[in-house]
């Protein structure tokens, strides 16, 4: 019902293996372009193609082949296990990859520290752990399936510069052909991305590297 567009006029590639970082001030529709790129909204006009097919049918034909971590991370009143493997069944014989998922997330020496460990309950919505261990859960639930395609709408903002970077070094590290999407703040965030598009009022008003975009700055 709005007068004025969320998005207008984007037009981008996005290589395998390439990281992209989507930055630009509150309102400018970097959410609104993550949900449409998983295929949560509908564009009026225009598509989106991930390997030649609409989000939604890639997601059917490649189960676990996108994965994603929003804003806001949903704990399960749950295990960390059954958090991790949320939507699938949490089978014990799955522990190896719930475990490489938690190790890349910068995660296992707080479950390893825990009483039960990978069947510690995760208390009401999360009420037992810390914002920053909320998120690395949510980038270990996201990571679980070995993803192709890996979108992280702000996955690190509550985490300290050093933790930050050891999980997107760990994250760049499980598959050279690993795609991944950030939605971003902090420059820190930036520095591994090799393309960055920034957002303005709905539009793309800058599309370059990380050296480009801090030199425009």
């Amino acid at each position: 019902s709005r007068d004025s567009k969320v998005l207008d006029d984007l037009s981008f590639k996005i290589l395998p293996g390439q990281s992209l970082a989507i930055v630009g001030p509150s309102g400018a529709g970097k959410t609104t372009l993550v949900d449409i790129l998983l295929g949560i909204l509908e564009p009026e006009k225009g598509q989106v193609m991930i390997s030649g097919l609409p989000p939604l049918d890639a997601i059917v034909k490649w189960p676990g082949a996108i994965g994603y971590m929003p804003q806001d991370i949903l704990i399960a009143n749950g295990t960390v296990r059954e958090n991790v493997m949320l939507g699938f069944d949490a089978k014990v014989e799955y522990e190896e990859q719930v475990s490489k998922a938690l190790n890349t997330a910068q995660l296992s020496e707080f479950v390893l520290a825990l009483p039960f460990v990978l069947d510690q309950p995760m208390g009401d919505r999360g009420t037992s752990i810390s914002g920053g261990q909320r998120q690395r859960l949510g980038i270990a639930r996201a990571i679980f399936t070995a993803p192709k395609l890996l979108v992280l709408d702000e996955a690190t903002s509550a985490l300290d510069n050093l933790t930050e970077q050891n999980v997107m070094n760990s994250i760049e590290q499980l598959d050279e052909n690993l795609t991944i999407i950030i939605v971003a703040h902090r420059i820190t965030t930036l520095e591994n991305c090799q393309k960055i598009i920034e957002l303005t009022n709905g539009q793309i008003s800058f599309i370059g590297t990380y050296i480009d975009f801090i030199n425009r700055k």
